[in-house]
C-alpha cells in the first residue's frame, strides 16, 4: 500500500495588519490628494524659529500646528495663507490638507441629518468657503485658524450673524444729520392729541345734542343724560341716583336703558341697542 506523508501544520500566520478606512466623502478625498500627491514643505523654523529649518512635509507639518500653542500657531497659519495668496494651486491644497481634521468635524455636524447629495455639497462648499475665508481674512489679528473655520462654517451653514441696530448720540450730531419722523414730531402730536382728544363727558354732551335736533322732543332727556352720566361714566349706584331724582329704581333703569340703545345706535354700535319691538310670541305662547 502506498504511504502518504504525515500532515504538515500550516504556518502560523502573524497578526494582520491594520487596515484603515478611507475616508471618502469630498474632504475625505482631497485630504488623500494633499498627502499622496504633493511634495510641497515647510520649514521647521516657521514653528520654532530657534531651530535649524528642517523641511516638514504636510503630515508632519499638521501634528506640529495642532499641537503648538496659539502664538505658534497662528504664526503657521499666516504663513500657509501668504504663500496660498502668493502661489495658490497647490498650496490652496496643501492648507485645505492641514485643515482637514477641524474641516471634517465640522462637516459632520453639518450634515448629520441630510441625505447623501446635499451632504456631499455641504462638503464642497465647506472646503470652498475656507478657501475664500483663506484669501480674504484679515491676518493681524489673533486666532487666525478659528476664524478661518468660523468664516466657512458661518457661510456653508447659511448661518447669519445678527447685528445691533446702529446707536445715534441725536445730542451729538449736527441739525441737519438727526433722524426725523416723517409724521412730524412725535412728543408734539402726543401733546396736540391729549390737548384735543373728546373726554367721555364731552361726548356724552355731543351724542344728547344730536339726539335732540328735532323741536320740541327730546329724545334723551336731561334725567336719562344724567343716569347714564353718574352711573356709567361716574360709577354711582342706580339706587343713589334715582333717589335724589325721586324716580322708583325700575324707572330709572328702563329710563337708563333707552337712553343707552339710543346712544348705542348714535355711534353706530347696533349690536349694543335694545331691540325696538318685542318679538312675536307664537300661539302656543300666548296662551
Amino acid at each position: 500500500m502506498p504511504t502518504f506523508p504525515p500532515p504538515t501544520a500550516p504556518p502560523q500566520a502573524g497578526p494582520e495588519p491594520v487596515r484603515q478606512r478611507a475616508d471618502l466623502t469630498v474632504l475625505g478625498q482631497i485630504e488623500t490628494q494633499a498627502r499622496t500627491r504633493l511634495t510641497l514643505t515647510v520649514p521647521s523654523s516657521v514653528i520654532d524659529p530657534d531651530t535649524p529649518p528642517t523641511p516638514l512635509p504636510m503630515i508632519d507639518f499638521r501634528l506640529h500646528v495642532m499641537r503648538a500653542a496659539g502664538d505658534v500657531r497662528d504664526r503657521a497659519w499666516r504663513h500657509l495663507a501668504e504663500a496660498a495668496r502668493a502661489h495658490r494651486g497647490d498650496w490652496n491644497l496643501y492648507a485645505l490638507g492641514i485643515a482637514y481634521p477641524k474641516l471634517r468635524a465640522q462637516a459632520n455636524k453639518l450634515t448629520m441629518y441630510r441625505a447623501a447629495g446635499p451632504a456631499t455639497q455641504a462638503h464642497f462648499t465647506l472646503a470652498i468657503e475656507f478657501l475664500f475665508a483663506l484669501h480674504r481674512l484679515d491676518l493681524t489679528t489673533p486666532q487666525v485658524f478659528p476664524r478661518l473655520i468660523d468664516a466657512a462654517y458661518t457661510h456653508a451653514s447659511r448661518r447669519k450673524r445678527r447685528h445691533p441696530p446702529p446707536m445715534y448720540d441725536l445730542d451729538a450730531l449736527p441739525d441737519d444729520r438727526v433722524p426725523r419722523s416723517e409724521h412730524g414730531n412725535p412728543e408734539h402730536d402726543t401733546e396736540l392729541h391729549h390737548a384735543y382728544h373728546e373726554t367721555v363727558h364731552a361726548v356724552l354732551d355731543r351724542l344728547t345734542t344730536q339726539a335732540n335736533t328735532s323741536p320740541g322732543r327730546q329724545t334723551i332727556s336731561d334725567t336719562q343724560a344724567t343716569l347714564i352720566r353718574r352711573t356709567y361714566l361716574d360709577g354711582e349706584t342706580l339706587r343713589t341716583v334715582a333717589a335724589e331724582l325721586s324716580l322708583s329704581e325700575p324707572s330709572a333703569s328702563k329710563q337708563r336703558s333707552r337712553a343707552a340703545t339710543t346712544i348705542a345706535r348714535l355711534l353706530g354700535r347696533h349690536h349694543l341697542a335694545e331691540p325696538t319691538h318685542r318679538p312675536t310670541l307664537r300661539s302656543s305662547e300666548q296662551r
